[in-house]
């Protein structure tokens, strides 16, 4: 069994499959399996990925026979995967060549750690580069700060580092019922790691992440949704401090800083708010 699972969702991905798939391919760290789940391409995605599992035994193919929606096509792969530590790849992204090998280095270095993440580079259609998250660790006596570093600084892309998957496993089991939707849920799913400061990263890694010309998904949800995701969201978040071995005075004193985060994770109060007034008057 490989050390690390690869978990790649794939629908109609076929413009860039092959250069995600390549650098996975030619990743310096070898003990690994990259399992693609092709949720009923109509496009040449399930092809692609076939080809590198006949060149390569890391690679291994699941064909979907109907389109079982995003959600459940992703959270199948870590379902899939048996390794000690996993990582999903979005189908449109790609690394550097040392990626895993620097994420697998910092669990090497402290048996703490059940995230690492990379800096993430966000690449525009043209090939330019649109901005650049570079991964920080606070430094600093107070937990309370420290913590509240990472709530503001931690990149959304870290989702796509490398886990301690039965850490993952266990924290989606939970965040997944108290949080039950899709737009910010990578950042609910985080949270438990920040709060344990069991989170590290490298800027060796570097994941580029292209930005689409059109979104494939896209939602709008009504302002009610919007309310009841803040709401849940929050809930979510204090369930997760409550499971803290923490003195009342540190949990108060994070306590606005995690109203900040969920304020910010998923729809901020104004935007609720503009949302709200803009069904009110049919705009």
């Amino acid at each position: 069994m490989a050390t690390i699972t690869i978990g790649v969702p794939v629908y109609n991905g076929a413009a860039t499959l092959e250069r995600s798939l390549e650098c996975l391919r030619t990743q310096t760290y070898r003990d690994i399996e990259v399992i693609v789940s092709d949720n009923a391409s109509t496009d040449r995605s399930a092809d692609i990925a076939q080809g590198f599992a006949d060149r390569d035994p890391r690679f291994r193919v699941v064909r979907r026979e109907s389109n079982v929606g995003p959600v459940p096509n992703f959270f199948s792969l870590l379902e899939m995967a048996r390794s000690d530590l996993f990582m999903w790849r979005a189908d449109d992204d790609w690394s550097n060549a040392e990626y895993v090998e620097e994420l697998k280095g910092k669990f090497d270095e402290d048996a703490r750690i059940r995230l690492a993440g990379p800096e993430t580079v966000i690449v525009r259609p043209d090939g330019s580069i649109a901005n650049i998250n570079s991964f920080s660790l606070p430094q600093g006596r107070l937990r309370v700060l420290r913590v509240a570093y990472l709530l503001k600084n931690l990149s959304a892309s870290s989702i796509y580092g490398l886990w301690h998957r039965e850490t993952l496993v266990a924290t989606l089991s939970r965040t997944r019922v108290s949080y039950p939707y899709i737009w910010g849920w990578d950042h609910a799913a985080m949270l438990p790691v920040i709060l344990s400061e069991s989170v590290a990263g490298s800027n060796a890694a570097k994941l580029y992440v292209g930005q689409p010309e059109a979104a494939r998904y896209s939602a709008r949800e009504p302002a009610s949704v919007m309310w009841e995701m803040r709401r849940s969201f929050r809930k979510a978040c204090f369930s997760e401090l409550g499971r803290l071995d923490w003195p009342l005075w540190e949990k108060l004193f994070l306590s606005p800083y995690l109203l900040k985060y969920a304020n910010v994770r998923v729809y901020r109060f104004w935007k609720t708010v503009r949302r709200q007034l803009r069904q009110f008057t049919g705009r």
